[in-house]
């Protein structure tokens, strides 16, 4: 069974979440393991330790009771999970299965279950993909959860979309809701698609979706 990490923090109690996160920054501060920088579009150490510092801040201001602060309080919650959600591939692909290695990032680390169902089946394309206008210059994707898939590839295109070296990977996901695409140019047109990852490998790409940014 190939050792994952476990990315479930919605169960955590505030406090809680606060020792979670203080103890993953610190195993990744100076981790030998995953040398600083980053490869993009991996989020960078200093996005993590800003997410956690918003969040302390957060949580200090709630302390309130102003339903105000308590909902930027839950915002910078669920921008700090989702930046630990979008790090945890990228720590697990440099582990390439390694328990040992994966114990050093700080995240609890869990074992795949084994099943006795056996699927030779490539995954079917995501369905009900789409993207909608976020923030200036940031869209953002859905889809329904697709069985079967651990994560998920999102590429972009810039180009004529029927290219297909027009296309690059955007990021990979564990999830297949509320996945963030940022950095995009006001005005530009942009196409993007979505395939689930299995334990076969990658399936059929959605369809492709093109938008213009704002």
């Amino acid at each position: 069974m190939r050792p994952h990490l476990s990315v479930d923090f919605s169960h955590y109690k505030d406090a809680d979440l606060l020792l979670k996160v203080g103890n993953i920054v610190a195993s990744l501060g100076n981790n030998p393991h995953y040398p600083r920088p980053w490869p993009a579009p991996t989020p960078s150490f200093e996005e993590l330790c800003n997410a956690n510092s918003n969040y302390q801040a957060g949580v200090q201001v709630a302390l309130s009771r102003d339903s105000f602060k308590i909902i930027e309080r839950d915002r910078a919650r669920a921008m700090l999970i989702e930046l630990l959600l979008d790090l945890a591939p990228y720590l697990e692909l440099v582990a390439k299965g390694n328990a040992d290695i994966l114990k050093t990032t700080g995240y609890d680390v869990k074992q795949t279950k084994s099943t006795t169902v056996v699927n030779h089946d490539p995954l079917d394309a995501p369905e009900n993909f789409s993207a909608k206008h976020g923030l200036s210059g940031t869209l953002v994707c859905h889809a329904a959860r697709l069985a079967g898939a651990g994560s998920y590839e999102l590429q972009i295109c810039e180009g004529d979309p029927t290219v297909e070296a027009n296309w690059r990977q955007y990021s990979i996901y564990t999830h297949a809701s509320h996945m963030d695409v940022t950095g995009l140019t006001p005005g530009q047109k942009v196409s993007l698609r979505l395939r689930g990852i299995g334990s076969l490998g990658a399936g059929a790409w959605s369809d492709t979706v093109t938008i213009i940014v704002l």
